[in-house]
C-alpha cells in the first residue's frame, strides 16, 4: 500500500469514529438506556473521541452573569471543584463605559485568576488559566465587576472544565 493510500484509509478511518461519536451524542436516549441496563458492549461517545486524540471537556461549575448595568461594581461568586482547575473566561460588554473581571480565590492566598479589562465597543473577551500563571486551586472565589459609575452592563460567563481548553 502506497503512503498516501495509508494516510487516506487512517483518515477514513478517524471521520468514521468521528461520526459514530457525533451519532451518539444525538441519540442520548440509548446512551442512557445502555447505562441504565448495564450493557458493557455499548461505547460512549467519549470513548470514540478519545480514541481519535479528541480530549472531551467534562464541565464541572459555570457561571452565567447578566450584568443589567442598574449596579455599581456587583459582585458573584464561582466554585471550582477539585481536578476542574482549567476555567474559561468570556466576557462581553454592551454598556457606555469599559469594566473590569476580577476572579479572586477565597481561600489564605486571596490569588486573583483574572483581571481583565472589558472595553465597551471592542469584541467580546475570551481568556483561559489552564491551571498555570497563576494556579487555580480548587474552592470558593469572588466575581467582582468593577465599573464604578459606569455601571457595568453585558454578559460574564465562567466555566471549569477537568481538561486544558
Amino acid at each position: 500500500m502506497l503512503q498516501n493510500e495509508k494516510t487516506f484509509s487512517k483518515l477514513v478511518t478517524s471521520a468514521t469514529i468521528l461520526s459514530s461519536a457525533l451519532l451518539i451524542s444525538v441519540a442520548p436516549a440509548s446512551a442512557t438506556t445502555a447505562f441504565i441496563t448495564g450493557d458493557s458492549s455499548a461505547v460512549s461517545a467519549n470513548d470514540n473521541l478519545k480514541s481519535i486524540g479528541i480530549t472531551p471537556h467534562a464541565i464541572g461549575n459555570t457561571l452565567t452573569w447578566d450584568l443589567k448595568g442598574n449596579v455599581v461594581d456587583p459582585v458573584n461568586s464561582f466554585n471550582v471543584k477539585s481536578g476542574y482547575g482549567n476555567v474559561k473566561l468570556y466576557a462581553k460588554n454592551t454598556g457606555t463605559a469599559s469594566f473590569r473581571v476580577e476572579v479572586k480565590y477565597n481561600g489564605t492566598s486571596n490569588k486573583v485568576i483574572f483581571n481583565q479589562t472589558v472595553e465597551n465597543g471592542k469584541p467580546a473577551v475570551e481568556v483561559i488559566n489552564n491551571n498555570n500563571n497563576p494556579s487555580v486551586p480548587a474552592g470558593d472565589y469572588t466575581v467582582t465587576i468593577y465599573g464604578g459609575s459606569g455601571l457595568p452592563k453585558g454578559e460574564v460567563v465562567l466555566k471549569s472544565s477537568d481538561t486544558p481548553w
